[in-house]
């Protein structure tokens, strides 16, 4: 007979619940395992509660504060999906609060018990109904991560569960899935479950950047998805201090003399070695600094970290490319507007004869490079938690 292919899911429980909440964990977590062995029998389901009532939480948390606890979690037992649950209210950024914030790019997701427990609206419920109702709704937010966590998008019909509510009460009408949902979703957990890189090779034989490369490779739609998701054209908007360290750097020095003159004495070749440099060491500087980079306690890669690993540092070279562009665009319009050719020929002991486009183009292209590379020591000062949140939240919940 031949073996399931078998999906593992951590609910990692992060600070202290209470027993109403306690229980409705439990019975959300079998509910959970219920549906997901009607709507797919060909696997083997192995949902596992963790808890660790030892980490200390806020009442209320930024969800990426608490990610770090997940992947560890996540590689340490070797789970394909994680979803930590706290008491915690959840911070949003794009709404003014959220229930749950999703990770493809880490295989997780982080869930809060703290609105929909009847008892935010109403102190004299009794416990009997409030297990009952969070069990309900904290199980319709686990399948609903999982569904986010294996590509499917919101849809319009209210018992979906895919359906994006605006309160919890539109939680209690979500229940199923659609044919066409289900079988999406199927594709992606067959991925899911095959034999991952790690378990195919010895480790010790295994070679770091092949694995890499091997990863990169074989889950290249997994990675370009996730950098989809993280929307890396909207970090000159997102990241306010990459963002002002860069175009106030090159105000600056678009009215520097000394700038045009040395501009021009480059070619256009160079211009782009500057602009490929800068993004290789600025790219490389933000996600140190950021400490983007997933690692296991034994170094040994997984195809999981590898992949989370990759997206990162494509996300954050596909911001900084974006924010390249804007930068161009910006100095170029400026120096166009601002800066007259007689000007620019008294002010460059390089430009011997008349003044052309050129020169307006080299100048653009030295100082935005140069303000992205003096903007990266902005985003370098982002607020940690929040720079992982626009990295890696694909969706809030």
């Amino acid at each position: 007979m031949d073996t399931q292919p078998l999906i593992e899911i951590g609910l990692v429980v992060v600070g202290r619940l209470d027993p109403v909440d306690t229980r409705a964990v439990e019975n959300a977590r079998q509910r959970v395992k219920d549906d997901l062995r009607r709507w797919f029998p060909e696997f083997e389901w192995r949902i596992t509660v963790v808890e660790r009532y030892e980490t200390v939480v806020g009442r209320r948390e930024q969800p990426a504060a608490l990610f770090q606890q997940g992947q560890w979690e996540r590689d340490f037992q070797n789970w394909d999906f994680v979803l930590v649950v706290t008491s915690a209210d959840l911070i949003g950024y794009d709404k003014p609060f959220t229930w749950a914030a999703v990770s493809r790019t880490l295989d997780l997701a982080v869930l809060s018990t703290a609105r929909v427990d009847p008892r935010a609206v109403d102190a004299g419920v009794e416990a009997e109904a409030r297990v009952e109702v969070v069990s309900h709704r904290l199980g319709v937010l686990i399948l609903r991560c999982l569904a986010h966590l294996n590509g499917l998008e919101e849809v319009d019909e209210t018992s979906n569960l895919m359906w994006e509510a605006g309160d919890p009460e539109e939680l209690d009408e979500a229940s199923s899935l659609t044919d066409d949902q289900i079988s999406e979703m199927r594709g992606n957990l067959l991925e899911i479950a095959d034999l991952r890189l790690e378990e195919q090779d010895d480790p010790g034989r295994r070679n770091s950047v092949a694995f890499l490369l091997k990863a990169a490779w074989c889950q290249r739609s997994e990675i370009v998805a996730g950098v989809l998701q993280a929307a890396p054209w909207e970090f000159p908007i997102r990241l306010s201090r990459l963002t002002t360290a860069a175009v106030s750097a090159a105000l600056v020095l678009l009215i520097t003399a000394e700038v045009w003159d040395m501009s021009l004495d480059q070619s256009a070749l160079s211009v782009g070695v500057l602009a490929l440099v800068v993004l290789t060491v600025t790219t490389t500087y933000v996600v140190s600094r950021q400490k983007l980079l997933v690692r296991r306690q034994d170094r040994l890669l997984s195809e999981q970290i590898a992949v989370s690993n990759i997206t990162s540092v494509v996300t954050v070279l596909c911001g900084l490319i974006c924010t390249l562009c804007c930068l161009y665009a910006t100095c170029l319009a400026l120096a166009l507007l601002l800066f007259s050719r007689q000007l620019v020929h008294d002010w460059s002991a390089a430009e011997a004869g008349a003044v052309q486009t050129s020169a307006y183009l080299l100048t653009s292209g030295v100082v935005s490079a140069l303000g992205v590379s003096i903007g990266a020591l902005g985003a370098a000062f982002e607020d940690q938690v929040y720079f992982r949140h626009v990295i890696f939240v694909d969706k809030e919940l």
